[in-house]
Protein backbone atom coordinates (compact mmCIF):
# COMPACT_ATOMS: atom_id res chain seq x y z
CA UNK A 1 0.00 0.00 0.00
CA UNK A 2 1.18 3.21 -0.63
CA UNK A 3 0.82 6.42 1.40
CA UNK A 4 0.79 9.97 0.29
CA UNK A 5 2.36 12.72 1.70
CA UNK A 6 2.00 16.24 1.77
CA UNK A 7 5.17 18.00 2.55
CA UNK A 8 4.07 20.73 2.98
CA UNK A 9 2.14 20.06 5.96
CA UNK A 10 5.54 18.44 7.61
CA UNK A 11 8.34 20.78 6.21
CA UNK A 12 8.97 24.12 8.65
CA UNK A 13 7.85 27.02 6.29
CA UNK A 14 12.09 28.33 5.73
CA UNK A 15 12.21 25.17 3.69
CA UNK A 16 9.01 25.22 1.93
CA UNK A 17 10.14 28.62 0.49
CA UNK A 18 13.81 28.07 0.00
CA UNK A 19 14.16 24.46 -0.28
CA UNK A 20 11.14 22.87 -2.05
CA UNK A 21 11.82 24.61 -6.03
CA UNK A 22 15.23 23.25 -5.59
CA UNK A 23 13.46 19.53 -5.13
CA UNK A 24 11.01 19.64 -7.70
CA UNK A 25 13.10 20.73 -10.26
CA UNK A 26 15.81 17.86 -9.47
CA UNK A 27 18.39 19.21 -7.94
CA UNK A 28 18.28 17.08 -4.92
CA UNK A 29 21.82 17.85 -3.45
CA UNK A 30 21.18 21.57 -3.47
CA UNK A 31 18.11 21.45 -2.11
CA UNK A 32 19.40 19.11 0.96
CA UNK A 33 22.24 21.38 1.40
CA UNK A 34 20.19 24.64 1.39
CA UNK A 35 18.20 23.08 4.47
CA UNK A 36 20.79 23.03 6.24
CA UNK A 37 21.64 26.06 5.96
CA UNK A 38 18.75 27.11 6.67
CA UNK A 39 19.32 25.53 9.80
CA UNK A 40 22.54 27.21 10.36
CA UNK A 41 20.78 30.63 9.86
CA UNK A 42 18.58 30.19 11.94
CA UNK A 43 20.70 29.61 14.65
CA UNK A 44 22.97 32.54 13.67
CA UNK A 45 19.67 34.85 13.78
CA UNK A 46 19.18 33.37 17.14
CA UNK A 47 22.60 34.45 18.12
CA UNK A 48 22.51 37.24 16.92
CA UNK A 49 19.17 38.63 18.58
CA UNK A 50 20.16 37.66 22.18
CA UNK A 51 23.46 39.83 21.81
CA UNK A 52 21.60 42.54 20.59
CA UNK A 53 18.61 42.53 23.62
CA UNK A 54 21.50 42.15 26.02
CA UNK A 55 24.36 44.13 24.75
CA UNK A 56 23.28 46.18 21.48
CA UNK A 57 20.63 47.47 23.65
CA UNK A 58 23.06 49.83 25.66
CA UNK A 59 26.44 50.20 23.35
CA UNK A 60 25.49 49.47 19.62
CA UNK A 61 28.28 46.53 19.60
CA UNK A 62 28.21 43.04 19.52
CA UNK A 63 30.14 41.63 21.92
CA UNK A 64 31.64 38.69 20.28
CA UNK A 65 32.36 38.07 16.30
CA UNK A 66 29.55 36.41 14.60
CA UNK A 67 31.73 34.08 12.04
CA UNK A 68 30.84 31.21 13.56
CA UNK A 69 29.29 28.14 11.62
CA UNK A 70 28.02 24.61 11.68
CA UNK A 71 29.11 22.69 14.54
CA UNK A 72 31.34 25.44 16.20
CA UNK A 73 27.71 28.05 15.98
CA UNK A 74 26.22 24.64 17.92
CA UNK A 75 28.79 24.54 20.44
CA UNK A 76 28.58 28.47 21.30
CA UNK A 77 25.08 28.33 21.64
CA UNK A 78 23.79 25.44 22.84
CA UNK A 79 26.88 24.23 25.24
CA UNK A 80 28.44 27.25 26.33
CA UNK A 81 29.40 27.39 29.93
CA UNK A 82 29.61 31.45 29.84
CA UNK A 83 27.38 33.98 28.10
CA UNK A 84 24.18 33.49 25.98
CA UNK A 85 22.86 29.61 25.86
CA UNK A 86 20.33 28.45 23.47
CA UNK A 87 17.92 26.29 26.19
CA UNK A 88 15.97 23.56 23.93
CA UNK A 89 12.71 22.21 25.05
CA UNK A 90 12.19 19.21 26.62
CA UNK A 91 14.77 18.87 29.95
CA UNK A 92 18.30 19.95 31.07
CA UNK A 93 19.47 16.21 30.09
CA UNK A 94 18.50 16.23 26.84
CA UNK A 95 20.46 19.23 25.72
CA UNK A 96 23.38 17.41 25.59
CA UNK A 97 21.54 15.34 23.22
CA UNK A 98 19.80 17.45 21.21
CA UNK A 99 23.51 19.11 20.93
CA UNK A 100 24.74 15.98 19.22
CA UNK A 101 21.71 15.70 17.20
CA UNK A 102 22.64 19.20 15.11
CA UNK A 103 26.07 18.56 15.37
CA UNK A 104 25.46 15.13 13.63
CA UNK A 105 23.11 16.82 11.01
CA UNK A 106 26.04 19.39 10.25
CA UNK A 107 28.97 16.65 9.94
CA UNK A 108 26.81 13.95 8.27
CA UNK A 109 24.58 15.79 5.70
CA UNK A 110 25.71 19.45 5.30
CA UNK A 111 29.29 18.85 4.85
CA UNK A 112 28.44 15.93 2.68
CA UNK A 113 26.25 17.74 0.53
CA UNK A 114 28.29 21.04 0.30
CA UNK A 115 31.66 18.70 -0.79
CA UNK A 116 30.25 16.07 -2.80
CA UNK A 117 26.38 15.15 -2.81
CA UNK A 118 26.37 12.93 -5.59
CA UNK A 119 24.73 10.78 -3.68
CA UNK A 120 21.58 12.76 -2.43
CA UNK A 121 18.66 11.30 -4.15
CA UNK A 122 14.99 11.96 -4.11
CA UNK A 123 14.18 10.17 -1.18
CA UNK A 124 17.18 11.33 0.70
CA UNK A 125 17.12 14.87 0.22
CA UNK A 126 13.34 14.67 1.51
CA UNK A 127 14.60 12.61 4.69
CA UNK A 128 17.15 15.65 4.80
CA UNK A 129 14.83 18.31 4.33
CA UNK A 130 12.32 16.65 7.51
CA UNK A 131 15.45 16.51 9.42
CA UNK A 132 16.10 20.24 8.81
CA UNK A 133 12.35 21.15 9.55
CA UNK A 134 12.78 19.03 12.62
CA UNK A 135 15.84 21.06 13.57
CA UNK A 136 14.32 24.16 12.69
CA UNK A 137 11.27 23.62 14.91
CA UNK A 138 13.46 22.97 18.17
CA UNK A 139 14.71 26.31 17.25
CA UNK A 140 11.98 27.55 17.46
CA UNK A 141 10.51 26.34 20.21
CA UNK A 142 13.55 27.44 22.29
CA UNK A 143 13.71 31.63 21.33
CA UNK A 144 12.37 32.56 25.14
CA UNK A 145 9.90 35.87 24.78
CA UNK A 146 10.49 37.22 28.27
CA UNK A 147 7.63 39.86 27.59
CA UNK A 148 5.24 37.07 27.73
CA UNK A 149 6.47 35.21 29.56
CA UNK A 150 4.13 36.03 32.43
CA UNK A 151 5.53 38.44 34.74
CA UNK A 152 7.40 37.99 37.52
CA UNK A 153 5.88 34.65 38.69
CA UNK A 154 6.61 33.51 34.85
CA UNK A 155 10.51 34.17 35.56
CA UNK A 156 10.36 32.16 38.36
CA UNK A 157 8.15 29.49 37.15
CA UNK A 158 10.25 28.88 33.58
CA UNK A 159 12.99 29.08 35.82
CA UNK A 160 15.09 32.39 34.96
CA UNK A 161 15.39 32.94 38.73
CA UNK A 162 14.97 30.85 41.15
CA UNK A 163 13.16 33.57 43.48
CA UNK A 164 11.66 36.72 43.82
CA UNK A 165 14.16 37.91 45.82
CA UNK A 166 16.75 37.51 43.56
CA UNK A 167 15.37 39.51 40.70
CA UNK A 168 14.55 42.49 43.74
CA UNK A 169 18.49 42.18 44.18
CA UNK A 170 19.12 42.14 40.52
CA UNK A 171 17.06 45.30 40.37
CA UNK A 172 18.29 47.06 43.21
CA UNK A 173 21.88 46.25 41.84
CA UNK A 174 20.95 47.75 38.39
CA UNK A 175 19.61 50.89 39.31
CA UNK A 176 22.78 51.74 41.44
CA UNK A 177 24.88 51.54 38.49
CA UNK A 178 25.79 54.27 36.18
CA UNK A 179 28.07 53.68 33.02
CA UNK A 180 30.45 56.90 32.46
CA UNK A 181 31.35 56.65 29.29
CA UNK A 182 29.01 54.25 28.68
CA UNK A 183 31.71 51.59 29.42
CA UNK A 184 29.69 48.57 30.26
CA UNK A 185 32.63 45.59 30.59
CA UNK A 186 33.21 46.43 34.58
CA UNK A 187 29.32 45.99 34.57
CA UNK A 188 29.01 42.72 33.21
CA UNK A 189 31.72 41.69 35.19
CA UNK A 190 30.12 42.38 39.01
CA UNK A 191 27.17 41.20 37.59
CA UNK A 192 28.69 37.60 36.53
CA UNK A 193 30.99 37.82 40.15
CA UNK A 194 26.48 38.24 41.91
CA UNK A 195 25.68 35.20 40.11
CA UNK A 196 23.37 36.57 37.37
CA UNK A 197 23.86 35.47 33.36
CA UNK A 198 22.62 37.36 30.42
CA UNK A 199 19.24 35.88 30.36
CA UNK A 200 18.73 37.28 33.84
CA UNK A 201 20.24 40.61 32.71
CA UNK A 202 17.96 40.71 29.34
CA UNK A 203 14.70 39.46 31.30
CA UNK A 204 14.11 42.45 33.43
CA UNK A 205 14.34 44.76 30.36
CA UNK A 206 12.10 43.03 28.06
CA UNK A 207 9.50 42.58 30.84
CA UNK A 208 9.78 46.64 31.36
CA UNK A 209 10.95 46.25 34.78
CA UNK A 210 14.23 48.95 34.51
CA UNK A 211 15.28 51.14 31.39
CA UNK A 212 18.38 51.98 30.12
CA UNK A 213 19.25 55.98 29.39
CA UNK A 214 21.93 58.05 28.64
CA UNK A 215 22.84 61.82 28.21
CA UNK A 216 25.32 63.59 26.61
CA UNK A 217 27.92 66.09 29.88
CA UNK A 218 30.02 69.23 28.33
CA UNK A 219 33.01 68.97 30.12
CA UNK A 220 34.08 71.64 28.49
CA UNK A 221 35.20 75.21 30.54
CA UNK A 222 34.77 78.67 28.65
CA UNK A 223 36.93 79.57 25.98
CA UNK A 224 38.19 75.78 25.39
CA UNK A 225 37.79 72.69 23.32
CA UNK A 226 34.56 71.20 23.37
CA UNK A 227 34.90 68.26 25.58
CA UNK A 228 31.93 66.13 25.01
CA UNK A 229 30.77 62.33 27.03
CA UNK A 230 28.02 60.28 27.53
CA UNK A 231 27.02 58.73 31.21
CA UNK A 232 24.52 56.37 31.10
CA UNK A 233 22.64 54.95 33.80
CA UNK A 234 19.25 52.37 34.63
CA UNK A 235 16.64 53.58 36.08
CA UNK A 236 13.72 51.50 37.67
CA UNK A 237 10.07 51.88 35.72
CA UNK A 238 6.88 52.04 37.35
CA UNK A 239 6.86 48.56 37.10
CA UNK A 240 10.05 47.99 38.43
CA UNK A 241 9.54 50.27 41.56
CA UNK A 242 6.31 48.30 42.50
CA UNK A 243 8.05 45.12 42.37
CA UNK A 244 11.26 46.26 43.96
CA UNK A 245 9.38 47.27 47.06
CA UNK A 246 7.10 44.23 46.86
CA UNK A 247 3.60 46.20 46.48
CA UNK A 248 2.84 44.58 43.23
CA UNK A 249 2.60 41.25 41.96
CA UNK A 250 3.03 41.86 38.05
Amino acid sequence: MTIEVDLDTILHQRIIDKCMSLYQDGHFSCAALESMKQVELALKEISRTCEKKTCEKITGKKRTGGNLSGVNLVEKLLESKDGIKLTLPLDDESQKYACILFKGAFQYYRNYAAHDGSNINNVICIRIMILASELLDLIGASSISFTDIGGVKGLIDHGIFATESQIIDLLSFLSSQSCPYEYVDELFEDLYKRGYNDHQFQSVFDLGLIEYKHKMINYSLPGEPVDLDTIGWFELTDWGHMVLNKNRDI
